[in-house]
């Protein structure tokens, strides 16, 4: 336990100096070029030789770093799709609620972190889709309490991360409760969540179930409950004049993962194979966006 909380508590330290840029090693296969998906490659970028990467630190099986390597899900494909485009994967590690304002600001190209496509987000960038997955609400074991449902959460003080569909889900769920709206917080990181339902600041955090497996796996005091929501989520794409040509290497990256069987052998080695695709789409502005349970 006492590793965990220094653990938690290094990595919310590091979030609180904000985005910065991994130049470590990374340990993940190597994919060689595919020249079809190379010729999609916009000519700024391509030249650039160069795919400017945003990861946000949601933390294990996803993206977190160790070792002075930066590691997960998100991290291999990121560089599976640069290799395959015949680009060098430059990656930063940033909070997930700087994640799409970064692409509008032209610091990066693309941004992963699971993004739901919603009618808000397709305001501001485009999406493809390379995974799906749903929420669950993370709580203390002896804490008794075991959401089940959005209703749930009245009366109750409850977190998630800045920027997340799940933030938005609590607070429309909030809405509903009336005279008993539940408390809720945002965090910069997943971390930093999980620090304040174990300190008693919250009673439950809404949470990727990925994130809510590495949680238990690391606390058992720690209790998954409830499935809210789900569906495909997808890789951001910064909405400019390279935008269009991206966009179609993109999905002809991951086309070309899963066809290879690099997309399976990533996501095994992750512990994510749960929320593999089998097709991908393209989202962008006046795209009709998934529907969601939530």
């Amino acid at each position: 336990m006492k590793v965990f909380s220094f653990r938690l508590l290094c990595l919310a330290a590091t979030m609180a100096t904000g985005a910065f840029s991994i130049t470590t090693s990374y340990a993940q296969m190597t994919v060689a070029k595919v020249d079809a998906v190379a010729a999609l490659v916009p000519p700024a970028i391509k030249d650039a030789g160069v795919l400017r990467i945003a990861v946000p630190d949601i933390g294990k099986p996803l993206a977190y770093k160790e070792g002075g390597s930066l590691k997960g899900m998100d991290v291999e494909l990121a560089n599976a799709v640069a290799q395959t485009m015949g680009l060098k994967a430059e990656i930063s590690l940033i909070p997930f609620s700087a994640a799409l304002t970064g692409l509008q600001a032209n610091k990066f190209d693309i941004s992963y972190g699971e993004f739901y496509v919603t009618a808000e987000r397709l305001k501001t960038a485009d999406f493809v889709s390379n995974w799906q997955d749903y929420s669950t609400y993370l709580v203390k074991k002896s804490s008794g309490f075991s959401p089940k449902t959005l209703a749930d959460i009245c009366g109750h003080k409850m977190g998630a991360m800045a920027g997340s569909a799940e933030l938005a889900t609590l607070k429309t769920a909030s809405d509903k409760c009336g005279s008993n709206a539940a408390a809720i917080s945002a965090f910069p990181s997943i971390n930093n969540a999980v620090l304040a339902l174990n300190s008693g600041r919250v009673d439950g955090v809404l949470i990727n179930r990925g994130g809510a497996q590495e949680s238990i796996r690391l606390d058992q005091g720690l209790d998954a409950s409830g499935a809210i929501g789900g569906g495909p989520t997808a890789t951001a794409v910064a909405r400019n004049d390279n935008s269009a040509q991206l966009l179609e290497a993109l999905k002809g990256a991951y086309e070309h993962l899963i066809s290879s069987g690099d997309y399976a052998k990533i996501l095994t080695n992750n512990d994510t194979a749960y929320g593999a695709v089998k097709t991908i789409e393209v989202y962008k502005e006046g795209s009709t966006p998934p529907t969601y349970s939530f």
